[in-house]
């Protein structure tokens, strides 16, 4: 497990502070993601990048607490080594983290910037979100998971979506020659960054936006359908097809239809392009405890109140043990980093199709966590200076598995 060992946290805290700030505190396109920096911009994403912001509820619901300390929770980490709860949070640089057991708020925890009322980007979370949202059109009859995305997207029949379902493109079934390389400077996927409005462009280059990229996404010479192919990409035309079908921006859809009905507190908002396309693959940014908010909505089946939000069968379908055949099928050949007896369902993880648990990841370490068995909703939010920390994730499974056995 990586230890927070780099700047102090005084050092820390002086990011983006004084008229200017000093250089070494400034944080900018250029360096948002960076360890350290990312402690801040995390946390303030739309300081540096344009955003759409989504309404919360009105009013917002409020949840009960039995609140319990589990700081000094001890659980032996991926390495054999004894941890406690809260000594894990702050060395993997953890922002935020609670808990709920049965509906209530039962822990939660801050670190660095993260504040209750300050809204988090949850990167690939977003993915998940995007999902839940594409499950209530699913419901109005606006999308059919049958049909081919060209259907809605014609833009892309020259595209490696050619040919490709929704079904498979809610699953990352979709075969293209895209990779989903995190540390590249100059490739496919930088250029996916600068169009995103992620990254800032070179001089000289130019800038068409997402969706132009995404009509260029490359072919691959094997099937769709045959292996598990995760591609951020995807999520972004997810994204695009429920504005067209939904004839609204996905904020706007997002608010109405998922954020509002689970009676969100605080505004979220979802990072944009120069041109106003959402980063549907990882740029929404809320709040700790109105994503637990969601999260409650999705282990009671898509409802939330005593109101359906998300219909009850695309909430099973996720979490009904699909044949993880072709999960296992990794593009890159290795297997799954994690979850060998997993699987992934429109746009959901499924750890173990043995127990009733579904979650959600995002890069750097962002988990929505949903244990139905346990009925527990877990949420931590984090700027781990690695991008992909296996260690770190592997840890904070053996913390659930102590949460709940703690609170059992």
């Amino acid at each position: 497990m990586p230890i927070d060992n780099s700047r102090d946290k005084d050092d820390i805290m002086k990011m983006m502070q004084g008229f200017p700030p000093a250089a070494n505190h400034q944080v900018l396109l250029a360096n948002w993601r960076e360890p350290d920096i990312a402690r801040w911009s995390f946390n303030h994403l739309r300081q540096l990048l344009p955003t759409a912001p989504m309404r919360p509820a009105n009013p917002p619901a409020t949840f009960a607490s039995t609140r319990q300390d589990l700081d000094d929770l001890s659980f032996m980490d991926a390495r054999g080594d004894r941890q406690r709860l809260g000594a894990f949070l702050a060395a993997s640089q953890s922002d935020c983290f609670a808990v709920m057991k049965d509906g209530k708020l039962v822990y939660d925890w801050f670190g660095g910037f993260g504040a209750p009322d300050r809204q988090h980007i949850v990167f690939s979370i977003t993915k998940s979100m995007a999902s839940l949202l594409a499950g209530v059109l699913v419901g109005a009859g606006v999308i059919d998971v049958q049909r081919q995305i060209t259907d809605y997207l014609p833009e892309l029949g020259h595209s490696a979506y050619a040919g490709a379902t929704m079904r498979h493109l809610l699953d990352m079934q979709i075969a293209s020659g895209f990779r989903e390389a995190y540390l590249d400077t100059d490739g496919v996927f930088m250029a996916y960054r600068r169009a995103s409005a992620w990254n800032p462009i070179e001089e000289g280059d130019r800038n068409d936006g997402l969706r132009d990229f995404l009509t260029k996404m490359p072919v691959s010479d094997v099937a769709h359908g045959t292996r598990h192919h995760y591609c951020s990409p995807h999520s972004d035309v997810l994204g695009w097809v429920i504005e067209r079908s939904g004839g609204a921006s996905f904020a706007e859809l997002f608010s109405r239809h998922i954020l509002a009905p689970c009676g969100a507190v605080h505004e979220a908002y979802i990072s944009l392009d120069t041109f106003g396309a959402p980063r549907v693959s990882g740029g929404l940014c809320i709040t700790i405890h109105d994503l637990l908010r969601i999260g409650q909505m999705v282990y009671d089946g898509g409802c939330f109140a005593g109101q359906q939000i998300v219909p009850q069968s695309w909430i099973d379908d996720i979490y009904h043990q699909h044949d993880n055949h072709i999960w296992l099928q990794q593009q890159d050949g290795q297997g799954p980093r994690l979850f060998v007896n997993g699987n992934y369902r429109s746009q959901w993880y499924r750890p173990d199709q043995t127990r009733q648990i579904a979650c959600a990841i995002g890069i750097h370490g962002q988990w929505l966590w949903i244990d139905r068995a346990a009925r527990l909703v877990i949420v931590k939010m984090a700027s781990n200076g690695t991008v992909v920390d296996t260690d770190t994730d592997r840890t904070l499974l053996a913390a659930f598995n102590a949460i709940e056995a703690a609170l059992d």
